[in-house]
């Protein structure tokens, strides 16, 4: 089964609102054995979204929409769903008591604009919105299952939670199931490590991809297969390929950060730290420190940026900066001893470098 996730609002396609609703939509569809193979975000233009829609229909088996549910005059997702799929629009009358009763509740005067939150589809099914005003809905047109839902991201979510999800796992549950897992690696780029396990990516099954990041590249591994524990051992098999090839690279798993990595070793090992910072002014410290429970295992940082705090904090020889130069290995482990020794830390770490 395959899906597109079609985000509404000209708000989202200019940059100026982020888009976080496509990607939880897509991480929940492959718990329910859907891949989403398309996300497309369109805005409040009815002839670019009846374009966006007609080519989902044609395309895919499932089609979430979200956005484009409210009163006001660009919500026309409901409008362009209908036109599409050649169904009036009805005003639903369990829609509308829920939305009035909500104003009602919440002490409000209820403007006649919202009587168009109300307008469904003929024969689509209302999805009630548990934090907000509009319903969401969903039908099926010529066996493709199409769903509208807000756009917010907190009612999109309770609405997807706990009325659509069930939905889609009666229809599409237990067909496909998916398995999926993220390497983190640090200290070899990208096309490097294409090179080095290029066999592995040409692979259809499980599907492996390589996503770089500000700290390393991240190894995607997704399998598929009819049972859970067959896409599971996929996985586990393909990252143990993975990790004979790239050894120590891969540093953690999923959302696992470098420096809860390295935090986790030091508690384990019982060692302390240290820091001398000069071109990084003080990051280092800032990610180290940025973990709970960081003070069992470092104890200070000094950022010396000028050769003259070098040499006056850390005791690093002024004639050995003058001899390599500042950006050295020389003198950076001059520096970590110097920061080892004044802090009497088991471990000192420095960095130099050239700023910018």
């Amino acid at each position: 089964m395959r899906a597109e996730i079609i985000v509404t609002g000209t708000e989202i396609l200019s940059g100026r609102v982020g888009d976080s609703n496509s990607s939880f939509l897509a991480e929940e569809l492959l718990q329910v054995g859907v891949e989403t193979a398309f996300r497309t975000i369109v805005g409040d233009n009815e002839k670019d979204m009846e374009e966006a829609f007609r080519r989902a229909i044609e395309r895919v088996n499932v089609i979430l929409v979200s956005g484009g549910l409210g009163p006001t005059e660009d919500d026309i997702t409901r409008k362009i769903i209908a036109k599409v799929v050649r169904r009036r629009l009805v005003l639903n009358e369990d829609a509308l008591k829920a939305i009035k009763t909500k104003f009602s509740r919440r002490g409000r005067e209820y403007p006649s604009a919202n009587d168009r939150q109300a307008l469904i589809p003929s024969g689509a099914r209302v999805l009630p919105n548990f934090g907000g005003i509009a319903p969401g809905f969903f039908l099926e047109k010529e066996g493709v299952f199409v769903a509208a839902l807000p756009g917010v991201p907190g009612e999109m979510r309770a609405m997807y939670q706990e009325a659509l999800k069930k939905e889609l796992e009666d229809r599409f549950g237990g067909r496909v199931f998916y398995a999926h897992k993220i390497l983190r690696t640090c200290g070899m780029g990208e096309s490097k490590m294409n090179q080095v396990i290029q066999d592995i990516l040409k692979r259809e099954n499980p599907a492996v991809g390589l996503t770089a990041t500000e700290e390393g590249v991240d190894i995607h591994i997704r399998a598929s297969e009819q049972r859970p524990d067959r896409s599971q051992a996929l996985v586990e098999r393909t990252e143990k390929a993975i990790r004979e090839k790239l050894g120590d690279v891969i540093y953690g798993v999923q959302g696992q950060s470098l420096e809860e990595i390295v935090g986790a070793l030091l508690k384990q090992r019982g060692l302390t730290l240290a820091i001398a910072e000069s071109c990084t002014g003080g990051l280092v410290g800032a990610r180290i420190t940025n973990i709970a429970g960081s003070s069992e295992y470092f104890s200070r940082a000094a950022v010396v940026y000028s050769n003259t705090a070098k040499t006056e904090m850390l005791g690093v020889p002024r004639e050995k900066i003058e001899r390599y130069g500042a950006v050295s290995r020389e003198v950076a482990a001059s520096m970590a001893q110097g920061i080892r020794q004044s802090a009497q830390t088991a471990l000192g770490l420095a960095v130099t470098g050239i700023a910018g």
